[in-house]
Parts: C-alpha cells; structure tokens; sequence
C-alpha cells in the first residue's frame, strides 16, 4: 500500500508550527520591553545587581533561541512536506501502463469496452445484489450472485440495462449487498482494478487515472501485475 501525506494533515501540522513560532516571538518582544522597562523606572539610588541583570539576559537569549529553533522546524516541516508530495508524484508517472487496484465505486471500462467491477467480501456470502447505476444515480441493472467465497471477486458487465438494451460507454457506478448462511450482513468494499492509463495532478496531488476513472494516489492499494479473479 502505498501512502500520501493528506492536505489536512499537511494543514495541521503547518497550523501548529505557525502558532508555536508567533508564540516564541511575541514572547521574545515582550519580555525584551519588560527588561528595558524596568532599566529605565529602576531607582537610580538602587539599582539592579549585576547579577540579577545577567540573569535577565540569560532568559532573554533562551526565549530568542527558542524562537530561532520554531523557526527551523517550521523550514525543516515544509521541506519535508514538498519531499514527500515530490515523492508521490514522480511514483505516480512511474505506474502509468501497469495495474492498479485501489478503493473506489465505478464500473471500469477498458480498452477493449469490456466493463468489470470488483468487490472484497470480509466472509462467505451466500447472496450478493449489485445494483449498476448511471451518472443521474438511477439503477439501471442488477445483478444476482450466489455461494461467493470471502475475497475479492470482479464481475464482468455486458453493458446492457436491465431490459437487454446496449448502454454507452461512460460512467457508471455500483453498490453491493450481501448476506451470510445465517441471513446477516456480509461487509463489502468496493474496488477498482484495472490498468493506469495517466496521471493527473490537482492542487499539488496525483491522482491516477485507472481505465480512464480517476483514483486518488492515496487510496491506492496496490500497483503491479494483479489477476483479477473473474467469477
């Protein structure tokens, strides 16, 4: 499995850097003002010990070291964050022409116009519905499976609705249900396998286009040669 630093992570991360360095210069300022604050009102007939004004510079050159470091670590996140994004992306043209398997819903349409969808079931499932709908979200086909084993499992589509009628190519999603030998709920996830036909890339992140639908870098499971069990 291959994972990407998620711009809310990045985000955060920033935030806390940002507030951890305004806190040191503020506090580095102020107590630079209270010092000479106190040099000009001290009592000419008393003034401070040598000692006490020493001490006072020694907290001052902790409060400006301690911004000095905020500020490096704000430098070193930033630079790490663009080495790992830098990273992600040049991974990502590298895929292009291999497999891909990642999470996601859509019928995939290759090349070829043949249409599969694959699904993992986490245990048997003595029946399994998918409904095949269109880009406005209405089911358009449903297809009835039996006696699957726990897995992943990717179903070949002829592309025709449920009155035989050839549908166009394009985009289609599906959802799955299925149930065990004692009635209850089998949990499913939805796949996409297919090849990685290109690489787009938005606000800095890659994403693949596998048969031509759009998986995020993230959500990427795997990238190589994968046999796609056909049931």
């Amino acid at each position: 499995m291959i994972d990407q630093v998620s711009p809310s992570s990045e985000s955060q991360v920033q935030s806390s850097t940002d507030s951890l360095v305004s806190q040191a210069i503020m506090a580095k300022d102020d107590f630079l003002k209270l010092m000479i604050a106190q040099m000009k009102n001290q009592d000419p007939l008393s003034p401070m010990e040598s000692y006490e004004f020493a001490s006072q510079l020694a907290q001052f050159t902790s409060v400006e070291q301690l911004a000095n470091i905020n500020t490096n670590l704000e430098r070193s996140v930033n630079l790490n964050l663009l080495l790992t994004q830098a990273i992600n992306n040049t991974l990502s043209v590298a895929t292009i022409g291999k497999q891909a398997k990642g999470y996601g819903n859509y019928v995939l349409i290759n090349k070829d116009g043949d249409a599969h969808l694959s699904f993992k079931l986490n245990n048997f499932a003595k029946e399994v519905t998918i409904s095949i709908k269109d880009q406005a979200g209405a089911e358009i086909r449903t297809l009835r499976l039996a006696n699957l084993s726990s897995g992943e499992h990717t179903i070949a589509w002829d592309l025709r609705n449920q009155a035989g009628e050839t549908m166009p190519k394009g985009n289609y999603e599906f959802e799955i249900k299925a149930v065990g030998a004692d009635d209850t709920e089998v949990t499913t996830h939805a796949m996409m396998i297919g090849d990685v036909t290109g690489v787009r890339y938005e606000n800095g992140q890659a994403i693949l286009l596998v048969d031509n639908q759009e998986v995020s870098f993230g959500n990427v499971l795997e990238i190589g040669t994968i046999n796609k069990a056909e049931d």
